[in-house]
């Protein structure tokens, strides 16, 4: 590559992003549930190409959260993040996540996100059932009350008429990527209802009980709303 083409790239990359993400902060991702929970996916999030066409390299950038300079409504991320796999047996207890609050004693409720690749998740947010395709990104709000665990296997989302052309399977596991407003811990509980202040939390000891379900496909098209673009709908 000559002098002149390595000054091309370095201009090129250098303005490239501040045009495209231009367009990035004005871009309303995913939908809000009444709970405050937001979800993004397909359409709901941001799409645009990786790299200026004039390199040449085909990949695609999606965005899913513009970060909090831009969306202040969304947290600056100060907690722990991680990875858990999921699969039809781990079924995660409801909970919430609290910690210290910044300024004076007792604790606040705090917001986590999980991006979902690599397979179909089912979370319960505030009580109700969601099956969430990969590629997603579920905001949990600080107080919302929220379990995972995978969707089983065989649920073909085109058969249902969800994903239009594009062919998803699922396979009864999925990778969450987790990530915390705060520092906190894991405080199971049987409230289904957003909770408003950390005061109100009630802990559960029976953490079986407050599983989410293992559910059948059939089972999953009765009672889930099913995640697909800018909507979550009964099938």
């Amino acid at each position: 590559m000559s002098i002149y083409q390595l000054l091309k790239f370095a201009a090129i990359t250098a303005l490239f992003p501040s045009v495209q993400c231009q367009n990035a902060t004005t871009f309303e991702y995913g939908f809000l549930l009444p709970s405050g929970t937001r979800i993004i996916h397909g359409s709901g999030s941001f799409v645009r190409d990786a790299y200026p066409p004039e390199l040449n390299i085909p990949a695609t950038l999606r965005i899913l959260n513009p970060g909090h300079t831009v969306d202040p409504t969304t947290p600056s991320w100060s907690g722990s993040m991680g990875i858990v796999e999921f699969n039809t047996t781990v079924r995660m207890p409801r909970h919430v996540h609290l910690a210290a609050k910044k300024h004076g004693k007792g604790q606040r409720l705090v917001v986590e996100r999980i991006t979902v690749i690599g397979g179909v998740a089912v979370t319960e947010q505030a009580g109700k059932l969601f099956v969430v395709p990969p590629n997603s990104m579920v905001i949990a709000a600080a107080g919302v009350p929220h379990a995972w665990t995978a969707a089983p296997p065989g649920i073909d989302f085109q058969a249902l008429g969800l994903s239009g052309d594009e062919k998803l399977l699922s396979t009864g596991k999925f990778t969450a990527v987790f990530e915390y407003e705060d520092n906190t811990g894991f405080y199971a509980t049987a409230q289904t209802d957003v909770i408003k202040k950390a005061e109100d939390y009630v802990a559960a000891t029976d953490l079986q009980s407050i599983r989410i379900p293992g559910l059948s496909i059939e089972e999953l098209k009765k009672r889930a709303r099913w995640v697909w673009g800018r909507e979550a709908r009964k099938l």
